[in-house]
């Protein structure tokens, strides 16, 4: 080849590589980022509802959760399947609680302009206390293995037979594989935490039977989005040792499981005193980190979902009023999650005060970002 001709080509070559970086970043401009897409609409809102907690409330679960589509106007409700309810005994499945709950739903989209759809949550560990609810016939001597007894037969046909009922149900927006599996929420009981690679196998068996839905995995996250960003990082164990304040939860492990990520955000418990921290500043630091887990879903092509969301006074403690519920919800509306689901719905049956708050909470989740949040997200993404 002509002398000339190289010359030529390592020229081409040369300008090529000169361009390249200049190409990428005015195509950075063009192509909009993965890691930070805006709010583009309003977030589902609904509530969870929980068969055993109306039953303890001493209301009946049917009557109760037709009052609660009738005055609250959810998009989504949370219902749990037990399985201790739905396995009476070793060789026999009844799913009737299970069904009573969707046929008032059904009756109530027949005749309702608004049409509401279910999260089932299905597993061992499930909504309420004591948090892992096993088949009395199921009961033995000796310290708990979880895992064991969710890797028995009886435990994987109750799961697929779940899966298979429920997977062509109109009603059906998606499942929740156990609930805080990652997280052992109970010491009386011990270890009640579920490993991760049981919780993907049981992910998978979802996915398999039912492609369509997606599967939420649940966790809590810890205060603030700096604890959450530092657990988060490469220097988690330098920082944890470090700092007073400890971060919670599984949610980065819980966000690779399932296709989204739940958290549950309570903002006054027995672990949360507020004498340091108000209850203002507490749901203030919780969208923050709603706000840092969505960026990092966003980057994955998932969502995030506040599956718990205070919206009732914790059992025996004090500190959370209406006011704190209806700031809740105009600032979790800011937060760019995917759907929120209110915890409390049994309490409000017995206040009429509760349940019209929760009505309103609903409605601002349902309007969508705030004028403020269009603004700073302008600022960001300009």
């Amino acid at each position: 080849m002509p002398a000339g001709a190289i010359r030529n080509r390592k020229t081409v070559c040369l300008g090529l590589v000169l361009l390249l970086p200049v190409g990428l970043y005015l195509l950075r401009g063009l192509i909009p980022g993965s890691t930070f897409e805006p709010p583009s609409s309003a977030p589902l809102a609904g509530f969870s509802y929980s068969p055993k907690l109306a039953k303890w409330a001493r209301h009946d679960p049917v009557a109760g959760l037709r009052t609660l589509l009738q005055q609250v106007h959810p998009d989504l409700v949370r219902l749990p399947v037990y399985w201790d309810s739905a396995a009476p005994s070793r060789d026999r499945l009844d799913f009737n609680e299970t069904d009573r709950l969707l046929e008032v739903i059904a009756q109530h989209n027949a005749t309702e302009s608004d049409r509401v759809r279910v999260v089932l949550v299905v597993g061992a560990r499930n909504l309420g206390a004591p948090e892992l609810y096993l088949p009395n016939w199921l009961t033995d001597q000796g310290p708990l293995d979880l895992p064991a007894k969710l890797r028995s037969p009886a435990y994987t046909e109750y799961l697929i037979s779940t899966f298979r009922r429920y997977a062509s149900s109109p009603l059906l927006y998606g499942w929740q594989v156990e609930n805080e599996p990652l997280d052992s929420t109970n010491p009386d009981l011990g270890n009640i935490a579920v490993p991760a690679q049981l919780v993907a196998e049981e992910v998978d068996l979802a996915h398999r039977l039912d492609p369509a839905h997606p599967v939420v995995i649940t966790t809590f996250n810890s205060a603030t989005a700096d604890l959450d960003r530092n657990a988060d990082g490469r220097l988690a164990g330098i920082l944890h040792l470090a700092s007073p304040w400890k971060p919670a939860g599984h949610p980065r492990p819980a966000l690779q499981l399932g296709d989204v990520l739940g958290l549950n955000a309570y903002v006054a418990t027995p672990n949360t005193p507020l004498a340091r921290v108000s209850v203002d500043q507490r749901i203030a630091w919780k969208r923050d980190t709603l706000q840092y887990w969505t960026t990092q879903a966003r980057s994955q092509r998932k969502q995030v979902w506040v599956t718990e969301m205070q919206a009732a006074p914790w059992n025996g403690v004090g500190g959370f009023t209406l006011r704190d519920l209806d700031t809740s919800a105009q600032l979790y509306r800011d937060s760019g999650v995917s759907a929120v689901f209110l915890w409390g719905a049994e309490q409000w049956l017995n206040s009429p005060a509760w349940l019209n708050a929760a009505r309103q909470a609903i409605a601002t989740l349902n309007s969508g970002p705030s004028v403020a949040s269009h603004s700073q997200t302008a600022a960001v993404t300009s």
